[in-house]
Parts: C-alpha cells; structure tokens; sequence
C-alpha cells in the first residue's frame, strides 16, 4: 500500500524542546515509532508504505537532536527519552500505542512499559538493543562519532551493516538527516544506549512484545537476542529474518507483514 508523504506536526515537552512527528492513517490503533543511531522518523519510509492502514495510526518521531526536532547539545538520559515520547503521544492524543523500536530506540522502546505501562499495549523491537549495558570499543564509539556530518562515512557505516540488496537513494535519503546530527547528539544518544540498564525493571513488563532479528547481524546477532532480550521478557516471540542489522530498509516486506500480524493479534482496541 503506497504511503503519502505525511505532514509534519511538533509536540512541546516539559523542558521547552520541539519533538518532531508525522501521522499516518487514522485509526484506532496507535503505533509510535522511534528511530535508530543518527536517523529520523523517515528511516521507516521503506516499510511503512508496505503497511496497510486500515485500523492504524502511524506515529514516526524525530528524536530530540534529529530531523526537524530541535537540536539542544544536552545529555540524553533514559527518563529524558520517555518524557519525549510520552509528550509526543500526548499531544497526538494516543492514550494507548503500541511502540515500535528499531536498533538503540529498541533499548528506549523497553523502557516506556517500566515507567509508563497504562500507555504501552505491545511493542516491537527490531534489531533491538537490551535492556543492560553493552560492552564497546571506545575505538569504534570514537569512529562512529568522528563521522559526523559526513555523508560518505555515514553512509559507509551504514552498508557495514547490510547484506541484502539496499538501493542507493534509500541510503542517501537517510543520509540527507544523518549529516544535520549534531556530534554532540551522537555521542550522548550513543552513550545512552551502550552505558545505562534497567534489567531489573523487566520481570514486571506485561505488555505483548514481539522481536525481530537479522540473521546476519553484526551487532544484535539472534543468539544475542535470544538471551539478552527475549529471555528477559515473558512470552516475547523472536523472529528471524536473512538480513543484517538495517531490517526496515533491508526487508521491509517481510516486516511489515510481521507487523500486521502481530497488532492484528492484540485485538480490537477498547474505547
């Protein structure tokens, strides 16, 4: 189903930021997607326009520091991600949403049903980061940040972690956001993710969860997800895909698909 490109609105949070999201579709059903490292709410564009509408809201957020978001050069917390998300919901009056995570946002995708679990009724989580902390070569973290603002190590980042077909305009397109990130915002977003744990807050997590992994990725292999996201998450269900990291861009017809099974299985929503 072709998506049109969707208006961009803005939601205010408590400290004064302008968080940037796009609506699709008006149905019932509201489904937030939250970006990976150096991207924005387009990075979904590939499997979104896979997706068929009937019954969904598609939310896709600009992380604070990216995409039309306003970019403040402050510190990136986990508490500080989940109060932008929850504005974002707000003010698209999505009482209740099902989030979607894709690679780091998969770590902050998880923590919204600990600190927030009236409002999360699933989430999916896509090449997904656990909720511990992640051991990193400074060297790498050094690397991936020295990138910043330059579109042709970006981008060859990015294939790094690709082993299907990807076409070019899809990469430069991502890229087109990519290079606006501020260093500073790529640090700290990074930092975030590799350096903070809430494992503990887990056990307690109720909401339906679906997972979903590349069989060759680099990062999250699916061993990796087996024991450090899906074990810790009752009744979580891990799917593998034969992809690398990038799965909205490197599969986006099989993810969508999964997708509109897995929300068709949650049931009609409750008014």
């Amino acid at each position: 189903m072709t998506v049109a490109t969707a208006p961009t609105t803005s939601a205010r949070t408590d400290d004064g930021v302008t968080i940037a999201y796009r609506v699709r579709g008006d149905g019932p059903r509201a489904v937030l997607f939250m970006h990976g490292w150096a991207g924005s709410g387009a990075y979904f564009e590939q499997t979104l326009k896979r997706l068929d509408l009937t019954g969904l809201r598609l939310i896709t957020i600009d992380m604070r520091g990216h995409g039309a978001s306003d970019k403040p050069e402050t510190s990136w917390s986990l508490d500080r991600v989940a109060k932008d998300v929850i504005a974002v919901a707000d003010h698209a009056a999505a009482e209740r949403f099902v989030v979607v995570g894709f690679s780091m946002s998969a770590k902050f995708a998880q923590f919204l049903p600990c600190v927030a679990p009236d409002r999360v009724s699933g989430q999916i989580l896509i090449a997904g980061c656990p909720a511990s902390e992640i051991p990193f070569p400074a060297e790498t973290h050094q690397d991936w940040i020295d990138r910043a603002g330059d579109r042709a190590k970006l981008i060859e980042l990015t294939r790094w972690f690709l082993t299907q077909q990807v076409e070019q305009e899809v990469l430069e397109a991502w890229a087109d956001d990519a290079i606006k990130v501020p260093r500073v915002v790529l640090d700290e977003s990074l930092k975030a993710c590799l350096h903070t744990s809430f494992s503990d807050k887990l056990r307690d997590v109720r909401a339906p969860t679906l997972i979903v992994g590349g069989t060759h990725d680099a990062i999250f292999s699916p061993e990796v997800l087996r024991s450090a996201v899906q074990a810790p998450l009752k009744g979580a269900r891990l799917v593998v895909l034969d992809c690398n990291h990038e799965i909205p861009i490197e599969r986006p017809v099989e993810l969508a698909g999964l997708m509109e099974a897995f929300l068709a299985g949650l049931g009609e929503v409750s008014r």
